[in-house]
């Protein structure tokens, strides 16, 4: 499915984190060699159509040198205005940048990225909030795929290493493995993730060796908490970009979802990608043979 992105969909409200962003845009077009399409979704309440119609038109303007480009513009609530177009259309990868960090917090905010992340079935790339104003776009021969716990399944694996295949890029795989305290005796009742570094690697092994993975692969595994291992797996493995399942990117919290903290602070783009049902006999013989 990522890697067969006809359409990139790029929804902006003209902040400074969407100017920022509009290199690895444009280095996704080129890769993918998709449409591209500007989108924004404007509250009328606010905003005259005239106003924001030429707020787009002003957007990005070098995106009207591509062959296929077009500017859509729609009133209403930004999260149905966006879920609408994706919805409609097939093979779209829609690209959300972060909302600009103001160092305030903001009481009851409701994640326009998570919602839609859990709302849709199409790859959303989006970045940390640590990332804006890094303008320079990584070359995505690196990816990182995140595999947490089994139980998550292993559809967003198998884009990840679809794109790695066709784009002669490195799948790296990553685990983190919790680190030991009084809770680790409940974990084996409550999770089949492996209890310790050398099991998680045969773990990882098993899967790219099961799977038969058409790209060179690489594991990296580590211990502690996923909230300071992860960044450092990622240095260390020279990950440009990271793939995980829309289970992982988001959590619940009383306001609804939001971006999962760990992700959110990674210093490189990620790509979340909805879970897929067709790969659960895949992974439950997986986590069969490394049990």
């Amino acid at each position: 499915m990522l890697q067969r992105a006809t359409e990139i969909v790029f929804a902006t409200n003209f902040s400074d984190s969407s100017h920022a962003v509009i290199p690895t845009v444009a280095q996704w077009v080129d890769t993918l060699g998709a449409k591209l399409t500007l989108l924004h979704v404007y509250d009328a309440n606010k905003t005259l159509y005239r106003e924001a119609e030429a707020l787009l038109r002003s957007f990005f303007a070098e995106a009207d040198n591509y062959q296929h480009c077009d500017r859509v513009l729609v009133s209403g609530d930004p999260c149905e205005g966006i879920a609408a177009y994706c919805e409609r259309r097939p093979n779209v990868m829609l690209m959300l940048p972060p909302s600009d960090q103001t160092g305030l917090p903001r009481p009851f905010h409701r994640s326009l990225r998570a919602r839609l992340i859990k709302r849709l079935s199409v790859p959303i790339w989006t970045l940390g909030r640590s990332n804006v104003g890094d303008s320079e776009p990584s070359a995505d021969r690196h990816i990182g795929v995140w595999l947490g716990d089994p139980e998550e399944g292993l559809s967003h694996l198998q884009q990840a290493a679809r794109y790695a295949s066709e784009t002669g890029g490195t799948l790296h795989l990553l685990h983190v493995v919790d680190e030991i305290n009084e809770g680790s005796m409940l974990k084996p009742m409550l999770s089949a993730a492996p209890m310790g570094e050398e099991t998680a690697d045969a773990w990882l092994k098993d899967i790219a060796s099961t799977m038969k993975l058409d790209c060179k692969v690489e594991v990296h595994v580590a211990q502690g908490r996923v909230s300071r291992e992860l960044p450092q797996l990622l240095r260390r493995s020279g990950a440009d970009m990271l793939v995980l399942n829309q289970q992982s990117a988001v959590r619940n919290s009383w306001f609804g979802p939001e971006i999962n903290p760990i992700f959110s602070k990674c210093a490189i783009g990620l790509i979340c990608v909805p879970y897929y049902s067709r790969f659960e006999d895949l992974h439950r013989q997986v986590a069969e043979s490394a049990a």
